[in-house]
Order: structure tokens, then C-alpha cells, then sequence
């Protein structure tokens, strides 16, 4: 059979949508009163516009995004937030009320959320906002007097060090071997498949069966909403970077890339991997190593290592 044309599955509204009454614990059959399509009471006040466009999901919508709504603002930049620094403003991104958290710096957030529409909630200059401002500059080595009072760095007094998620490290694993394929792919692909070179996005996610590597470094499950990803380090994790088909192919890919001397090409792979050079005894230990010529086995230890699995 020929492969199956491109499809979309799509819902249009009735010629005429209708409010709905309200099924009283869900019984069909047992109907209260007539429900008007409107926004929320508790976030618009008693003055609430009745729906009357289609079905309501457009208005719905733009009341949502709306300028004199104080919650959706607040909700977009402390997910932007927590993207960058790893926890939000408020610990709690899906929960705003009374059984979520308190922000810890409520003021920032309002500010950022006011800015935020000023600029026409532009996701753009949001992240450029956060991305100039010098606590995201701030490193992440300790400070004797703020780690006493502060131990959870709550207060963003440092970077927080974070291990990449699951799609970072094997993007990251293919760049370094200079086999990424950056370019858009045309449909969903295996993550398994041997010739898949594609960045991860592009990866074929099952909601029934997750793809192994994606749920052993912590990917989230597709059938559900997750407000943040869990970070664990377990042993199953350092097993797969030493004994994984995929991470072999790659460190034989990236040992192959290096040229010159066995010096060189330390210095090479460490620019590759670290962005840096290696200082006097890294180079000293790694051409003690490499005297028996283990390349494949040498870059394997650096794919492996924290410096490439940890964003420092």
C-alpha cells in the first residue's frame, strides 16, 4: 500500500451553537439551569460579557489574553522564568491561589507581567529582558554568607547548576559528533531509528509507550500536563552513557573529527565539548591514556562526563 496522504483532523461549530445547562453530577439526564457561554466570575468581576460569536471559543480567548486580566500575564512570565533559572518566581507555575505558593519576589513579577503586555506580549522581548539581566549573569559557586541564609538559593542569589534535559543531550551528543541534521523534517521519525539524525523535536512521541532513552532521562508523560520536569540521577543513566549503541556510534564519530597530534586533538575535543581548553593536568592524564591509542574509549568518557551533561 502506498503511504497515507497528509490529514487533519479538525471540529467546526453547529450553524447555530446553543448554551448548555448544567448536568447536574454529570447526569445527562438531570439538567439544571442554562449555563450563558461567558468568562470566569472570579477574574472579571460581575459585569461579564455574554459570548454570543460562534461558539464562544474565540471571545474565550481573547478574555484570557486580555490586558485587565492580572492572572495569564503573571502565569506566561513565571513559566519564561523558571525555563531560564529552573525554578519560577512562584515555586508552584500551574498553581497561582491559595494552596500554591507565594511568590518570592512579587513585585519583579508584576513588573515583568505589566512590561510584558506594554510590549505587546511579545514572548521575544521577554526573554531578552530576562536574558540581559545580571542574575541570569551570576555564577553558580557558592557564597558562604547568602548559602546560610538561603540554602535553596530561593532567592536567586546564583545560578542554579542543572543537568539537560533529554532532548538537549541527545541533540547535544549528535552536534558534537558533527552528525546533527538541523534541517526541519518533513514528518515525525523514530527516535530509535539508526539513520535518524534529526534534532529531537522531530521525534515521534507515542503517548502509550515512550520512547526508553526520552523516559529514562525524565521526559514527561504525553499524557498529561506537566508544570515542570523532574531532575533524578540514577544509575540506569550512567549505564546507558557507557554501554548505549547510539553514544558508542557517537563517540566514534567525534573521536574520527579530530585531527592533528594526540595534543591537538585533546584540545579539539575539549573546545567541541567544554568550550574550553584543558588545563595542564587534564591534558597530562588524557595523554596518559591515549598512549594505547583508545580514542573511541577516551571521547566515550567525555560524552559521559558532568561537564557535557550539566549546565553550569
Amino acid at each position: 500500500m502506498p503511504e497515507q496522504y497528509p490529514y487533519l483532523q479538525t471540529l467546526s461549530d453547529k450553524d447555530k451553537p446553543a448554551d448548555m445547562k448544567v448536568l447536574i453530577r454529570g447526569d445527562k439526564n438531570n439538567q439544571g439551569d442554562v449555563a450563558p457561554r461567558r468568562f470566569l466570575a472570579i477574574l472579571s468581576g460581575k459585569d461579564r460579557a455574554l459570548f454570543s460569536k460562534g461558539s464562544g471559543r474565540l471571545q474565550l480567548a481573547e478574555a484570557i489574553a486580555d490586558d485587565s486580566n492580572p492572572l495569564t500575564a503573571r502565569v506566561i512570565v513565571n513559566r519564561v522564568w523558571q525555563q531560564h533559572f529552573g525554578r519560577g518566581i512562584v515555586s508552584t507555575p500551574s498553581n497561582f491561589g491559595q494552596l500554591g505558593e507565594r511568590p518570592t519576589h512579587p513585585e519583579l513579577l508584576d513588573t515583568l507581567a505589566s512590561e510584558f503586555m506594554e510590549q505587546g506580549w511579545s514572548l521575544k522581548k521577554l526573554h531578552k529582558q530576562i536574558l540581559m539581566s545580571a542574575t541570569y549573569a551570576l555564577s553558580a559557586e557558592p557564597v558562604e554568607a547568602n548559602l546560610t541564609q538561603d540554602p535553596d538559593n530561593r532567592f536567586f542569589w546564583r545560578a542554579n547548576r542543572r543537568r539537560v534535559d533529554a532532548e538537549t543531550l541527545r541533540d547535544s551528543l549528535l552536534f558534537a559528533a558533527g552528525e546533527l541534521d538541523s534541517a526541519p523534517a518533513e514528518k515525525a521519525l523514530m527516535l530509535d531509528d539508526e539513520k535518524n539524525l534529526k534534532r529531537t523535536v522531530y521525534g515521534f512521541i507515542s503517548r502509550r509507550k515512550v520512547d526508553g532513552t526520552l523516559a529514562l532521562f525524565d521526559f514527561p508523560n504525553p499524557q498529561a500536563t506537566s508544570e515542570s520536569r523532574m531532575s533524578t540521577l540514577v544509575p540506569p543513566q550512567r549505564l546507558f552513557l557507557m554501554n548505549s549503541p547510539f553514544v558508542e556510534q557517537r563517540a566514534r564519530a567525534l573521536a574520527s573529527r579530530l585531527t592533528g597530534t594526540d595534543e591537538e586533538k585533546v584540545k579539539q575535543a575539549y573546545r567541541i565539548l567544554f568550550s574550553r581548553d584543558p588545563d595542564a593536568t587534564e591534558l597530562k592524564l588524557a595523554l596518559q591514556f591515549l598512549g594505547q591509542g583508545e580514542w573511541v574509549q577516551y571521547a566515550r568518557v567525555l560524552l559521559g562526563s558532568n561537564e557535557f551533561l550539566f549546565v553550569n
